[in-house]
């Protein structure tokens, strides 16, 4: 039977989408050995009923040679028609998204994975954060994971803000995928009770203060 699939090189993904797309450090995968089990995307054309492009399924080491891996799939395809359960495939770390030790290093996907309001100018029309609010979260809040912060492109109208339609409630890496620059004041705890504007003349965040 010819091959029908191949192994997606999850390296690229993460530096698309660093805020919301997690993957091993370096220093993890530097820590696998024999035994321990590795997630990898397995991608496969083959038409099938549920319209999958790829499966996700984890593999055991059995073997490592530097940076070549050899190891068991422990999973049963679902589609895949060249692919069986303890099947032995050859891969390497830029294949690994994901393992079962705990990462040494943080990773901003989970840093970043509480909820924000944010406008359609933002998410949509890839207007970039020129003003945003954080606010103290109450239980309700909590509950839903909310972060605390509203972003907002800056130049939406009262009326515009106004239409729910115009609003969605996303993490906010998948916000900072887009644009990054409001990242230091996520980072500082000051910053609730507080709105601020990008100032175009300082190429900053000021505060505003209420006359």
């Amino acid at each position: 039977m010819v091959k029908t699939w191949n192994l997606d090189d999850v390296s690229g993904m993460a530096l698309e989408a660093p805020y919301t797309f997690y993957l091993p450090s370096p220093q993890l995968i530097a820590q696998l050995r024999p035994g321990d089990v590795v997630k990898l995307i397995f991608r496969c054309p083959v038409e099938n009923d549920r319209n999958w492009s790829a499966e996700r399924m984890w593999v055991e080491i059995v073997q490592i040679s530097g940076n070549e891996f050899r190891g068991k799939l422990k999973n049963t395809p679902n589609y895949i028609p060249d692919l069986s359960f303890d099947q032995e495939l050859v891969f390497s770390p830029q294949h690994i998204i994901q393992t079962q030790r705990e990462d040494p290093v943080p990773h901003l996907a989970g840093r970043y994975a509480k909820k924000c309001f944010v406008t359609n100018r933002v998410l949509n029309d890839k207007m970039a954060v020129d003003y945003l609010s954080h606010e103290e979260i109450d239980e309700a809040g909590k509950s839903h994971d909310f972060s605390g912060w509203t972003l907002c492109a800056g130049d939406e109208t009262d009326e515009y803000l106004d239409n729910e339609d115009n609003w969605h409630f996303v993490s906010l890496g998948l916000i900072l995928n887009q644009d990054d620059r409001f990242r230091c004041l996520l980072d500082t705890p000051e910053s609730k009770g507080k709105q601020f504007q990008w100032d175009v003349s300082l190429k900053s965040y000021q505060e505003i203060i209420d006359q």
